[in-house]
């Protein structure tokens, strides 16, 4: 295989082998082909510069009007389709109308993608994200890192990780023991959107006896509300971070981490976390991942006196939890595009 098409919801901006968009994990599987001569990317422009910048030798952008002209040259190619979404439903559609192969044509779901609509948009996106997947299910072979998708029997399993050496650089001196008198350090990265679950984050820290500091990271200010806008000086809210390093020092700087969304299937925060040796708070309605993540997490009901139950319990056993996450293998990003790589070419 010298050639591969990828299919992205992302806009993209660009000058000559420079882009930017605004999604990491897109670039992390861009970045698996690397050494192919060409990866195509047909995906949507953006006309401002985005917050993750990525130098690409090997890659051409394929807008909608340049993919009408070259439909004959893809279809002997491999295609990976990045989660199901109405422009990436469409796409696949004209391919597969064109007459691409089920074994050819491969669709990425990091999650439920019914559950996902049903919490953003009710019963109709519910409804919209099923008409759209089984359109197409038949036609595509899917990729996955849940074994909870709605409607799929037997995906292929795919687990995908950003963790370089540099995240597993001195490890070993992130172990310590909490004083019972210091303030602990809760840390939040990820979307501001409602399926996220940050506004009951922002209620439980508020309600806390326990003194405790909370920073919350990510983008999509749109969606934090002024009205639901922090007013406790121990929450501080921080832009999105691009830079590894920062990303870093933010999880060594934290004591635990909290994960309060509602639903997921393969966060990266919990490989990058676990990376820096700490303890993970999800809460039950993502249980389900302990499956996934045996050592680290750390599940309770989502109210104030469960989530404080649960804090105290692992600063407790702060350290023992450490040292148990330390002796576990982390899958990197070498294993991850060690194995997309096995499966497409097989």
């Amino acid at each position: 295989m010298s050639e591969i098409f990828i299919v992205s919801n992302d806009r993209f901006f660009f000058n000559r082998n420079i882009f930017y968009n605004s999604n990491k994990n897109t670039f992390t599987i861009i970045n698996c082909f690397k050494r192919l001569r060409k990866v195509y990317l047909i995906a949507r422009k953006s006309t401002i510069k985005l917050k993750f910048k990525n130098k690409i030798n090997n890659i051409e952008f394929i807008d909608s009007l340049k993919l009408l002209k070259i439909l004959n040259q893809i279809k002997q190619r491999k295609i990976i389709v990045v989660s199901l979404t109405p422009y990436n439903f469409f796409v696949s559609l004209i391919l597969i109308l064109i007459g691409i192969k089920k074994k050819n044509i491969f669709l990425f779901l990091r999650s439920d993608g019914f559950k996902e609509y049903e919490i953003k948009y009710g019963l109709i996106g519910y409804l919209v994200y099923g008409v759209m997947f089984n359109l197409l299910k038949q036609n595509l072979t899917i990729l996955s890192c849940s074994k909870l998708l709605t409607g799929v029997n037997q995906p292929r399993f795919i687990y995908p990780s950003e963790i370089t050496d540099r995240w597993l650089q001195n490890r070993k001196k992130q172990q310590k023991k909490i004083s019972k008198n210091k303030s602990i350090n809760l840390l939040y990265i990820g979307r501001f959107r409602k399926e996220k679950g940050y506004e009951s984050l922002i209620n439980l820290v508020n309600d806390l006896k326990m003194n405790v500091n909370l920073k919350m990271v990510g983008n999509d200010f749109k969606y934090l509300k002024k009205a639901h806008y922090p007013k406790n000086k121990k929450i501080k809210i921080f832009g999105q971070i691009s830079s590894t390093a920062k990303l870093i020092k933010f999880f060594d700087q934290s004591d635990i981490f909290i994960l309060p969304s509602f639903i997921e299937a393969y966060p990266q925060v919990i490989l990058e976390s676990l990376s820096r040796l700490k303890p993970i708070v999800i809460f039950n309605e993502i249980e389900y991942l302990k499956k996934t993540f045996p050592y680290g997490l750390y599940n309770c009901k989502r109210n104030t006196k469960d989530f404080e139950k649960k804090l105290k319990m692992i600063l407790r056993d702060y350290k023992k939890i450490q040292i148990s996450i330390l002796k576990r293998k982390i899958y990197t990003l070498k294993n991850f595009r060690t194995q997309i790589n096995k499966i497409l070419i097989n």
